[in-house]
């Protein structure tokens, strides 16, 4: 499944139409790959069930993701803003970030959260 995704991000990738948006969805009893080419980047994604994965290319940078259900989530980040990282179990999280205001994590459980950074502030 992968494979497959990562072929269709590549032919995004290639694709000499980026000015227009162009699509492939395929979604069969639960088992699902998408492609995309638009206005706002290229992003090519998967899925088995409540098991997904994705990624993305614009002009904020390249992000990645996955996902089990709605519980279990991890995802990445390098753009203008800087790199980031984060993951979660249900309400509980953790992530990190280096950007142009310095270098900074968190956690959280629910609402209650902790974090730190050093900076040029």
């Amino acid at each position: 499944m992968k494979i497959l995704a990562t072929s269709f991000f590549a032919l995004a990738l290639l694709s000499p139409v980026a000015a227009s948006a162009v699509g492939l969805d395929v979604d069969v009893l639960g088992v699902g790959v998408g492609a995309h080419v638009g206005k706002h980047g290229v992003g090519a994604g998967a899925h088995v069930g409540g098991v997904g994965a994705g990624a993305g290319v614009d002009k904020h940078g390249v992000a990645a993701g996955g996902h089990a259900g709605s519980v279990v989530a991890t995802g990445a980040s390098v753009g203008d803003r800087g790199v980031h990282t984060g993951a979660h179990v249900g309400p509980v999280g953790a992530g990190g970030g280096l950007d142009g205001n310095g270098v900074g994590a968190g956690a959280h459980v629910g609402s209650a959260s902790a974090g730190a950074g050093v900076g040029d502030h």
